[in-house]
């Protein structure tokens, strides 16, 4: 089952008009196309309500259906990329979130037609770079040194949508609308940017999930490897991320050994920080 959530109506309106899904009639505030088994819902802008619209659409199946679901968020993208034009897709590798400086890494999507990949930085407010009468954030030349294409709701979405669905099934891709230069674009522009790059992600979205949602990692793997790490003393947050991107590793790389980091070295492991920092290291390695 594909579901696929867009900030705005003008970003979701080419997918409505392709699958012809219907609104759904449920008691969320979110609106929700369907069409047999696919989905789409149009959740506004901002990561509030993005965080929000993907619970509520989470909350409406089961976990069983949830681990077969193809979970994606789509949309435009402001560029700082250096030669890159206005239409040009990217799949997101990596998201960071600029207020709050968390990173996220997205599946990457390596058999898909369209081979671009990028960082996508998530702000609060739109973003520009030249000062302007739309009380747009602007970002001081060294911000900009580190921004590729930005949004505001990739880094929400990630988050919440890691909460309900496994991680492995969950991919972003964004369209660049426009060079931070404080112009929102038309509705027209958006529709026709998404139209573009419609038809060969289409069929990317439908297709079945590539692995096989068995439980040998939960029966096998997963034991063996609590194990080794026991001495670790991970809170319960910090065992669910790590175990969540160690099976993304091993669906993604059946074929594969999963890297683990030297585990002599964990009785040096003598703060908080330490321990935030050996996990984070770990798992760096298991999203490449």
């Amino acid at each position: 089952m594909p579901a696929l959530f867009f900030a705005i109506l003008s970003e979701a309106k080419p997918w409505i008009q392709k699958t012809n899904a219907k609104p759904i009639s449920h008691s969320g505030k979110f609106r929700i196309y369907q069409k047999d088994s696919m989905y789409i819902t149009i959740t506004g802008p901002g990561k509030i309500p993005m965080a929000l619209a993907v619970s509520e659409f989470a909350h409406l199946f089961g976990k069983e259906e949830r681990k077969k679901m193809k979970v994606w968020n789509l949309g435009i993208a402001g560029s700082h990329i250096p030669n890159t034009k206005i239409g040009e897709y990217f799949w997101i590798h990596k998201i960071k979130d600029y207020n709050t400086g968390k990173d996220y890494y997205p599946e990457r999507i390596l058999s898909s037609k369209i081979q671009k990949e990028t960082i996508l930085t998530t702000f609060d407010n739109p973003i520009a770079k030249i000062k302007n009468e739309n009380r747009f954030q602007v970002l001081t030349e060294q911000e900009l040194q580190s921004i590729s294409l930005v949004d505001m709701e990739g880094s929400a979405f990630f988050e919440a949508a890691s909460l309900y669905f496994p991680l492995e099934n969950i991919a972003i891709g964004k369209v660049i609308s426009d060079f931070l230069e404080a112009t929102f674009c038309q509705q027209e522009t958006v529709q026709t940017l998404i139209e573009n790059v419609l038809d060969p992600l289409y069929q990317e979205w439908i297709e079945p999930l590539p692995w096989s949602t068995d439980d040998l990692f939960e029966t096998k793997f997963w034991p063996e490897l609590e194990t080794k790490i026991s001495n670790l003393r991970l809170t319960e947050t910090m065992k669910h991320d790590l175990k969540k991107s160690l099976r993304f590793f091993y669906l993604r790389y059946p074929n594969s050994n999963i890297p683990l980091p030297n585990l002599e070295t964990i009785p040096n492991i003598k703060s908080k920080q330490d321990l935030k920092l050996y996990i984070q290291n770990w798992k760096n390695q298991l999203h490449v």
